[in-house]
């Protein structure tokens, strides 16, 4: 929590940097909730206000003396607190394990749908993917742009609305992303995106919540089993979950590809 200048000049191994005055708007570089955190300032005061913010937020809070042997480093951090989501690792080791079996590279065109602070973007670009993310809210694209800057990488971000303007370029994309964002009329134009041989990594919201245990009402609601699945038929489905259980929401998962010019190759259940 320290000031920028103290950090640079010397910090513990490992440690992350995040103002005290800074903490309030980059809350989305922190970890998932529920983790433990170790704050570290030289001032008692600024410790109190960041470890009752962060105890709020849920997170458990260690405060360990600041040692001036622990200041082995310097400049600036080489680590990171944020995740993204795990579906979004998980996807990427499969899509990187069928290119390998393939005998090919696989394409490097992302595009990232809704991507709020940018946490799913940015780990795109770190794993080489060249990202355009797309959201409504200027505010969250300046923290996705911030973000990137912080992590050494580029992301081009777009405002756009996705709901009232579901259109996307076609096979544009080797790589189309969503996650914790539902619009049914968005699906189609997902799937039109998706450049031959390309992939499709979905994490949206499943009928039933985890958190209450009731289902969602309506059409606008969470999806129903095998509903994500069937709204890229046509698509070879590598991976099709519904109902997974994380962070007290229940989602639906999907990760489709689709087929080359030259052939369907096989690596899923063709639909």
């Amino acid at each position: 929590m320290r000031a920028q200048e103290a950090f640079l000049a010397a910090h513990v191994a490992g440690a992350v940097n995040i103002p005290i005055q800074e903490l309030e708007r980059r809350t989305h570089e922190l970890p998932p909730k529920g983790a433990t955190i170790r704050l570290f300032d030289e001032d008692p005061d600024r410790l109190v206000v960041a470890a009752s913010m962060l105890k709020e937020r849920g997170y458990t809070v260690q405060e360990p003396a600041l040692g001036a042997a622990e200041l082995t480093q310097t400049g600036p951090s080489r680590s990171r607190l944020w995740r993204p989501s795990p579906f979004l690792v998980e996807a990427l080791d499969r899509i990187e394990a069928h290119a390998v079996a393939a005998g090919a590279g696989a394409g490097r065109r992302a595009l990232d749908l809704a991507c709020g602070a940018g946490r799913e973007a940015v780990y795109l670009a770190l794993a080489g993917w060249q990202v355009d993310a797309i959201d409504i809210l200027p505010d969250a694209l300046a923290r996705a742009e911030d973000l990137a800057r912080r992590c050494g990488v580029a992301v081009r971000t777009i405002g756009q609305n996705l709901r009232r303007g579901p259109a996307l370029p076609r096979d544009a994309y080797d790589l189309v992303t969503v996650f914790r964002f539902l619009h049914r009329p968005l699906l189609p134009a997902i799937a039109g995106a998706v450049a031959p041989g390309g992939f499709v990594v979905c994490e949206t919201f499943h009928r039933r919540d985890a958190k209450t245990g009731r289902r969602r009402p309506g059409a606008g609601g969470g999806l129903a089993d095998g509903e994500l699945a069937a709204a890229f038929e046509g698509l070879d489905i590598l991976i099709a979950r519904d109902g997974e259980a994380r962070e007290g929401r229940t989602f639906s998962q999907l990760l489709a590809r689709k087929a080359p010019p030259s052939s369907l190759e096989s690596g899923g259940s063709r639909r």
